[in-house]
C-alpha cells in the first residue's frame, strides 16, 4: 500500500487531471469497480491508494489509452513520488516497459522456461525445461526439430519470414514509442532523468531483438 501522506499527493493530482478531462467520480468509480465516495476519498486523502496498478486504470480511462497522455501523467506522478513508487509507463494496451523490461531478460527464465498444463485429470501442473520452450525466437531457429502452425509444417524459408516479421514489427513499435517518447521531452513534459530511464529501456529491448545488426538509434 503507498504511504498516507503520497497517496494525497497523488490523489490531488488525480482529482485536477480527472477535472481537467471532465470525467465524474462515480463514472470512473464504476470502471475501476469503487463507489463515488471512495474514488472522492482517495483524490482528497481521507483514504489510500490501494495500489500502483489503480493509478494506472484511473489515468488510462481517463485519457481514453491516448498512451501519450497518460505517460504524461505517469511521469508527473513519478516526480511527486520522488522515488517511493514507480509508476510504469506504456507503449500501448498491453506493454508497459518498466513492467516488462525492468528486470534482465534472463532473469526470468522461470515464465519462459516453464510450460503450464492440464492433467487428465484435471489437474494443473507446470514443467520446467533447460531451454526456453516459451520463447518463440527459440522456436524459430531450432533446426533440429520440425515446426507447424495449424497442422501445417513449416519450412525453414517459413520459418525465417515469420522470425523477420516479428522482428521488423517489435522494432517498429518501440520506435513509435520513442518518438512519442521524444516529443514529451522536446516540449519538457518529462524531466531528462525519466527520459533517460524509458530510453535505456528501449535500447536494451531493440539491442536484445536486433543484436549485432542494431545501429545506434
Amino acid at each position: 500500500m503507498i504511504d498516507k501522506k503520497l497517496s494525497y499527493k497523488i490523489g490531488e493530482k488525480l482529482k485536477e487531471t480527472r477535472k481537467k478531462y471532465k470525467v465524474s467520480a462515480k463514472k470512473i468509480g464504476e470502471v475501476l469497480g469503487y463507489s463515488q465516495s471512495h474514488i472522492s476519498g482517495i483524490e482528497n486523502g481521507t483514504k489510500v491508494i490501494p495500489n500502483n496498478k489503480f493509478i494506472t486504470n484511473y489515468l488510462k480511462f481517463i485519457t481514453n489509452s491516448n498512451f501519450s497522455e497518460m505517460n504524461f501523467y505517469i511521469n508527473e506522478i513519478n516526480e511527486i513520488a520522488n522515488g517511493e513508487i514507480e509508476i510504469a509507463t506504456y507503449v500501448d494496451e498491453n506493454t508497459s516497459l518498466l513492467d516488462a523490461f525492468t528486470y534482465d531478460f534472463e532473469s526470468d527464465s522461470s515464465q519462459i522456461n516453464s510450460l503450464k498444463y492440464e492433467k487428465r485429470n484435471g489437474e494443473s501442473e507446470r514443467k520446467y525445461f533447460d531451454f526456453p520452450i516459451n520463447d518463440l525466437k527459440f522456436h524459430l531457429t531450432d533446426a533440429e526439430n520440425p515446426k507447424y502452425f495449424n497442422k501445417i509444417k513449416l519450412s525453414t524459408n517459413d520459418r525465417d519470414h515469420i522470425n523477420k516479421y516479428i522482428e521488423d514489427y517489435i522494432v517498429l513499435k518501440y520506435q513509435i514509442y520513442l518518438d512519442q517518447l521524444n516529443d514529451l521531452y522536446s516540449k519538457n513534459k518529462i524531466n531528462e532523468t525519466s527520459y533517460n530511464q524509458e530510453y535505456y529501456q528501449i535500447d536494451r529491448i531493440l539491442k536484445s531483438i536486433k543484436g549485432d545488426n542494431y545501429g545506434i538509434l
